[in-house]
């Protein structure tokens, strides 16, 4: 890391900067995605030679043309782009073209980085592992800021958990309990793989980071990064006992299953504050009064998202017409609600309103195709990932921001090289 001027060091280097920019600073993940993107088209142009006359047009052209030759033949990353150009071909059933240009740059990322992923160097594993090592203790150094911002205005807080208001984390504060999600995971994984950076005393504290970390998902007391890692949980477990048949270890993420929820409801006053919150929610949904509380917003979009598919079930609406169709929808059928309704908050749901079944499909395969490598298939850290963006396309339209667009891609093809990676 100390010496930028290899493809692999400046690889490594994007990959660090984006695992941390992507909670902080939207300006820094743009610089970490075209850092990337510079480190892949290096080693295009090393690797046809090109490099060697860099200066000259030629060489800036025979390394283009060997990087998209590698795109090409590269079905993982080839599908995933797909996921940018249908959504753009839908400019042709959009009338809302500025709304549509809005979606579509959203998904710029979606050719991006598989084009860069699909033309960096392969690393070896423990680069791969150092970078997930790295997310772990920017969780903890974040959740700690978070922690004294809580106890500096605990009284505040508190009163706007009551009301739906989440607790204060850096950008979404859904994308950010699905990272920190996803770090205990990475972090378990990790202590489990006897991964230190230099010292073998790291190990204890990557284990005392863990148990913070989970403990700390359940203060901030965000669903779907609760279910996300409870999903996960649960993914560990079957996987362990199918696999490895270490009933112990099963049986111990099973109890917790059970254990962590009970433990977490009864000592987290901000947890509870929230489960109150929702139960109330719920009854104002159910007496049609609750135009004014999230939780019944969600429900009123997935309705109207459902309504949208009926009317145009093949390629839906269109992804720039979707806001202007929501809200004629919505309000035909719920004309108790006022002002804009939120777009359907299921990513299935979303595909299949503006995209219709094929824009559905065409997402299904690109998330199925990389279990095809049977090293993919094996490998937990990815199965687990997966397993925990499922459950958050249930509850938001996790693709359809920047960060979660950066979230997914970042890590699905991140722990996919990982899992085809060189041995430590």
């Amino acid at each position: 890391m100390s010496n930028l001027l290899t493809q692999k060091n400046l690889a490594l280097f994007a990959a660090a900067l984006l695992v941390v920019s992507m909670m902080l600073s939207p300006f820094l993940l743009s610089v970490a995605m075209w850092l990337l993107v510079f480190a892949a088209l290096w080693e295009a142009m090393v690797q046809s030679g090109g490099a060697k006359r860099w200066r000259i047009w030629a060489g800036w052209r025979d390394g283009l043309a060997y990087a998209f030759r590698r795109f090409w033949a590269q079905p993982v990353f080839l599908w995933c782009s797909i996921l940018l150009w249908w959504p753009a071909l839908s400019f042709f059933w959009s009338d809302d073209t500025t709304y549509w240009l809005e979606r579509v740059r959203v998904r710029i990322p979606f050719f991006v980085l598989p084009w860069a992923f699909a033309n960096l160097p392969l690393l070896p594993k423990r680069g791969y592992m150092g970078v997930l090592y790295l997310l772990v203790w920017a969780l903890v150094g974040i959740c700690i800021g978070i922690g004294i911002h809580y106890a500096t205005y605990e009284e505040e807080i508190l009163v706007g958990l009551s009301r739906g208001q989440p607790i204060p984390v850096p950008r979404s504060h859904i994308r950010f309990n699905l990272i920190l999600a996803f770090g205990i995971v990475a972090g378990a994984w990790l202590w489990g793989q006897r991964y230190v950076w230099r010292y073998t005393w790291e190990r204890k504290a990557l284990a005392c980071a863990v148990v913070f970390l989970f403990g700390f998902i359940h203060f901030l007391s965000v669903r779907s990064g609760l279910a996300a890692l409870y999903a996960t949980l649960l993914c560990g477990a079957v996987y362990v006992l199918a696999t490895q048949r270490r009933w112990w270890l099963g049986g111990a993420l099973l109890a917790l299953l059970i254990l962590a929820p009970v433990l977490a409801l009864k000592n987290s006053p901000t947890l509870y504050t929230r489960l109150s919150y929702m139960r109330y929610d719920w009854e104002q949904y159910q007496k049609d009064g609750g135009q004014r509380y999230s939780d019944a917003e969600r429900w009123v979009s997935l309705h109207g998202g459902l309504q949208l598919w009926r009317e145009h079930p093949l390629v839906g609406v269109g992804i720039g017409d979707l806001r202007e169709e929501m809200r004629r929808v919505v309000g035909a059928q719920f004309p108790q609600y006022q002002g804009d309704p939120k777009l359907p908050h299921n990513q299935f749901v979303y595909l299949l309103a503006s995209l219709g079944l094929i824009g559905l499909l065409t997402t299904l395969v690109a998330f199925a195709i990389p279990f095809q490598e049977r090293s993919v298939r094996h490998f937990f850290p990815f199965l687990a990932f997966q397993s925990m963006v499922l459950v958050s396309f249930l509850v938001e339209y996790t693709l359809e921001t920047s960060i979660g667009a950066a979230f997914y891609l970042f890590y699905v093809f991140w722990l996919y090289g990982m899992a085809r990676s060189t041995p430590l």
